[in-house]
């Protein structure tokens, strides 16, 4: 176990509309332990917006007291705090500076001041930014570099890409938040942190397409030379899977749940006729179907879902082609609730017709994490797992809670390694 004593503590939670995730993780040096996990129902929350303000605070008060149960402490750390929305948007933007006919040395504080002036552009319009990608530098309108730090130009030009989400929408969750947390936090788009959770650096630079098969929609993300280049959405989710399977067997909306987890398939053809008892919408009455019947129900729905994102992925394809790729190496990486479906890679490959791998923090090119063994394996907490290295190291993120410039702090590692 790590010294806590020497300890930078990250408390990440993820907001989806059917579970609560929540996840604390510490950092000595360069080890990283999970000292804390819990899921709990969500509530209060419906297509993405506060329905029930009380019974949303107290899911968010549940999970934190679980936490620090865990803990055995209370909870003093870094917050960030994703959720889901359909409202999240991807922007570019371009900010210059011009130093006039003499060169000068690109430093930290130019980099910080075009930063927070592309941040403040965005909320010109009517936007929060969420995350900030920095896409490409142009020095003097010739040069594109990868770190401009330290070399001399008389004009620098940075594109950015931005994941946004409209200011009521971010005030919404930013204010029953604050009331709950009391603790200064950062608000991040759950499916740029799932995104950001599961993917290895070759396939963000090479061309992905992350399915995030979360309860009310399906988001959709797809990376290229390390930023997002399009986001879109299916708005059909987990629940309409569980819907009609509660539908069809004339049970309960939990009843159907614990079926396909326990029971169902996303591939039926070879399944047998084997029997399955569920208890029917009384709560009370034995009833029967079979493992195949059960996997039918839940194939259909799960194929819609794949043929309304297989368009999305068709239009990524097309994009990445033109860059001179052949298709889109990195494929297809399933993540959320629904990635745990036995078979659902058979299903996604077929529709796909790419490779298809489940996504989750185990699966990624991050640092292993001590304890996290059951967490990291687990597609549900993948936006969890993200939003602790969005703020932690990430260059392009905004600026993490404790205020300390992205940019900045990675001058200050690199001094540390060079001491």
């Amino acid at each position: 176990m790590i010294d806590l004593s020497k300890t930078v503590f990250y408390t990440s939670i993820d907001i989806g509309s059917r579970y609560i995730k929540g996840l604390v993780l510490g950092k000595r040096d360069q080890e990283w332990e999970a000292l804390a996990f819990s899921s709990v129902k969500s509530r209060g929350l419906d297509e993405g917006e506060i329905k029930d303000a009380i019974a949303f605070k107290e899911s968010v008060n549940t999970l934190l007291k679980e936490l620090e149960e865990q803990l055995q402490k209370s909870l003093r750390s870094d917050f960030v705090i994703s959720f889901s929305s359909v409202s999240f948007e991807r922007e570019d933007t371009v900010i210059e500076r011009d130093f006039g006919e003499e060169k000068r040395s690109i430093t930290l504080d130019i980099l910080s001041e075009m930063q927070s002036e592309a941040l403040e552009k965005l909320k010109e319009n009517g936007k929060t930014p969420l995350h900030i990608f920095s896409k490409r530098y142009l020095l003097d309108d010739e040069r594109i570099v990868f770190n401009p730090l330290d070399m001399k130009a008389s004009k620098i030009a940075i594109e950015y890409t931005s994941i946004v989400v409209p200011l009521k929408v971010y005030e919404m969750f930013y204010n029953f938040l604050q009331d709950t947390v009391k603790i200064p936090f950062q608000l991040k788009s759950s499916l740029v942190s799932t995104a950001e959770g599961v993917l290895t650096t070759p396939e963000k630079d090479r061309g992905v397409v992350v399915v995030n098969l979360g309860y009310n929609f399906t988001g959709l993300i797809a990376y290229k030379n390390g930023v997002p280049i399009k986001i879109s959405y299916v708005p059909v989710g987990m629940k309409h899977v569980i819907k009609d399977v509660s539908a069809v067997l004339d049970t309960s909306f939990e009843e159907a749940e614990r079926l396909i987890i326990t029971h169902g398939s996303a591939v039926y053809n070879d399944l047998k006729e084997d029997e399955v008892q569920y208890r029917g919408l009384d709560g009370n009455t034995i009833k029967t179907t079979t493992a195949k019947k059960l996997s039918v129900i839940i194939h259909a729905r799960l194929r819609e879902i794949m043929s309304k994102s297989k368009k999305f992925f068709r239009e990524v394809e097309a994009k990445i082609v033109e860059e001179g790729e052949i298709g889109i190496p990195g494929g297809v990486v399933l993540t959320g609730g629904g990635a745990k479906i036995p078979r659902i890679n058979e299903l996604a490959t077929e529709v796909f017709k790419s490779p298809v791998r489940t996504g989750c923090y185990a699966n990624s090119d991050r640092p292993s994490i001590i304890n996290a063994d059951e967490v990291a394996n687990d597609p549900s907490f993948a936006a969890a797992f993200g939003n602790v290295f969005a703020v932690s190291e990430n260059p392009y993120e905004e600026t993490p809670v404790r205020n300390e410039n992205p940019l900045r702090k990675i001058f200050r590692l690199f001094k540390e390694l060079m001491e």
